[in-house]
């Protein structure tokens, strides 16, 4: 089978989670496989040229990206998003035209951006893959033919979770050592939603010797954030994917604190996916696809209020052998439902029934 990936680009999480770290898999099976990134990355800009004249580069390697697709006549065009960032769907037309079959990947609530888009690019393409119900849900109105595959991760990349490794919490209470790190990843956009851990991290850090570790591209809105003002030990790690598996399971509690919105409800929870499979135990709010990956103290914690987390990271910190067992089951989580090993086969039959016109 000859698949081609349009793309947001080589370092954009949608990218690297629902189609770049598939591709390998694919090709060891014997599919070929075009992956087309959006250049520039579909959300930034080339600097010496600014985000206006970077808008037009896009534009033209798109069209310049129909031509080698339809020289190179793949199977099947699996468009991850949307092309462009913005109300616009002309390419997606275009690519309509040319892609014998076409499915449309989605990880996000983008009718919450624009509706009117999101119903065409649905109605466009032959086949919806939606990274979950919640997704799904709002894509078979419009078209019938949906498929669930979630976010997932590639265990190949992480280490099994065991007693000698379990993260720095049972080091540290052990050996005597500093800081307990409780981490966040994501990007800097969202790093707003750390606002609710001010006075529960506030709090801790005068009765546990915590520090708060961000990884992101870029650590502007965390000194904007000022959690250091309020006594909290903060540490940056600037983003890179070479690192990013070693950083997280430096963590020893993964942090996914999310306000409960339009547009986060429909998330699919890929930094829970991402501290499970790093053997760390994570904690986030019981938003969207959050509370069906996470069962309160078997696999994970939930919290949504200020309140809720304090009392839930206390009892980490204050006794951190309750995570044994949690770590453990997180690992089964992702390994039985949210791992490539799982829904890799699972994506294959997909794009080969797409391929049959099924």
């Amino acid at each position: 089978m000859r698949v081609a990936f349009f793309t947001s680009g080589q370092f954009v999480p949608s990218s690297r989670f629902r189609v770049l770290q598939f591709v390998p898999h694919l090709q060891r099976l014997g599919h070929e496989c075009l992956v087309l990134p959006s250049r520039p990355e579909k959300y930034a800009s080339w600097p010496l040229l600014g985000f206006r004249l970077s808008g037009v580069c896009k534009r033209w390697n798109r069209r310049a990206d129909l031509v080698a697709l339809e020289h190179w006549s793949p199977d099947v065009v699996v468009l991850e998003r949307e092309i462009f960032s913005d109300a616009t769907f002309d390419v997606e037309q275009a690519l309509r035209r040319i892609a014998r079959r076409l499915v449309l990947d989605i990880d996000d609530g983008l009718f919450v951006l624009n509706r009117h888009k999101f119903e065409v690019l649905c109605g466009l393409c032959d086949h919806v893959i939606a990274g979950s119900e919640l997704l799904a849900a709002r894509v078979r109105p419009i078209n019938s033919r949906a498929t669930i595959i979630p976010t997932c991760v590639d265990l190949e990349k992480y280490r099994v979770p065991s007693s000698e490794y379990r993260g720095g919490m049972t080091r540290n209470s052990e050996l005597g050592t500093r800081n307990f790190v409780l981490g966040w990843t994501g990007t800097a956009a969202n790093l707003e939603y750390l606002e609710v851990l001010r006075e529960p991290l506030k709090k801790l850090s005068q009765e546990f010797p915590i520090e708060l570790r961000v990884i992101a591209e870029t650590d502007r809105p965390l000194r904007w954030l000022g959690f250091d003002r309020d006594g909290v030990a903060t540490r940056f790690v600037p983003w890179s994917e070479s690192t990013e598996v070693a950083e997280l399971q430096a963590f020893d509690v993964g942090l996914m604190p999310m306000p409960d919105t339009d547009w986060t409800r429909y998330k699919c929870g890929l930094k829970i996916l991402q501290y499970m499979a790093a053997g760390v135990p994570a904690v986030a709010s019981p938003v969207g696809v959050n509370s069906d990956m996470i069962h309160h103290g078997v696999n994970g914690w939930l919290a949504t209020t200020p309140d809720e987390w304090l009392f839930v990271l206390r009892q980490l910190l204050s006794d951190p052998s309750r995570c044994d067992s949690v770590i453990a089951s997180a690992w089964t989580t992702v390994a039985e439902r949210y791992s490539v090993q799982v829904q890799l086969p699972r994506l294959i039959a997909c794009l080969e029934a797409v391929r049959a016109g099924q």
